[in-house]
């Protein structure tokens, strides 16, 4: 699961907001399939970020309440989902104030590392109907092997090491045991879905550009760590990012 030890970061996506929609890759098809089954769901999604988890799921007949505490985020949402059946909540999701036993599922798209784990699970075990479900996901890198990845690598170390970790270190599916136990909640299951997305250097860097590690540098740092990464994908034409998305379930006691 991705980490940050540093939580002020989880509002600085609304500099990036609109990159961050094109750049960033979505989520497997599959997922929201195994998500979406079994009638018309009502969802209450934590930190919905640009609405990339959002929209997928209204398109699929969802009815989705997005609380999103970036209101650069928040204003891009309710612009993608004007005519989609989705109500945009501007607050921590900790805070948010939603009906009691309403939702029949509480989702957290690539977010719930920003959520404390103990008040997000005390909304979602009240929000949920008896039987409701927590879903947490991530897209995580695996497998980043080869010359071009040793080359991006090699540019992170010699610029801005720091900045590299979530993108040229291979993750893989996580245990279980790196969620924290949900109060309320039952043991939690895990589904993978693994896939690959080709990035040119212009898409790769776009992608890296958007994530708080780069965010937070100055301008001259950020320019000197993606422009040694553009150089080192240019050399080789392309990287192949092996993403591994998984799913963490657990059920309301």
């Amino acid at each position: 699961m991705p980490q940050d030890e540093q939580p002020g970061r989880g509002l600085t996506f609304g500099r990036v907001a609109e990159n961050y929609d094109r750049a960033r890759p979505g989520y497997p098809a599959e997922l929201y399939a195994d998500i979406a089954t079994g009638g018309r769901l009502r969802v209450l999604e934590a930190g919905a970020g640009t609405g990339k988890a959002t929209v997928a799921l209204a398109e699929l007949g969802a009815s989705v309440v997005a609380v999103e505490p970036d209101s650069g985020m928040a204003d891009l949402v309710r612009r993608r989902t004007a005519n989609l059946d989705v109500a945009v909540q501007v607050s921590r999701f900790e805070e948010c104030v939603v009906p009691a036993a309403s939702f029949d599922v509480v989702v957290a798209a690539q977010s719930w590392h920003w959520v404390n784990h103990e008040e997000g699970a005390a909304v979602a075990a009240r929000a949920l109907v008896p039987g409701g479900l927590l879903r947490l996901w991530w897209n995580m890198p695996s497998d980043l092997d080869g010359p071009a990845w040793e080359a991006v690598r090699a540019a992170y170390d010699a610029t801005v090491p720091e900045a590299a970790p979530l993108l040229a270190r291979s993750l893989g599916a996580q245990s279980e045991s790196t969620v924290p136990r949900a109060d309320g909640f039952g043991a939690w299951s895990s589904s993978t879905y693994r896939w690959v997305q080709r990035y040119t250097a212009d898409e790769f860097c776009a992608m890296a550009a958007t994530y708080s590690s780069h965010i937070i540098l100055d301008d001259t740092r950020r320019k000197r760590v993606l422009d040694a990464v553009h150089a080192a994908i240019t050399e080789y034409g392309h990287v192949d990012y092996h993403y591994v998305t998984q799913m963490m379930t657990a059920r309301l006691d």
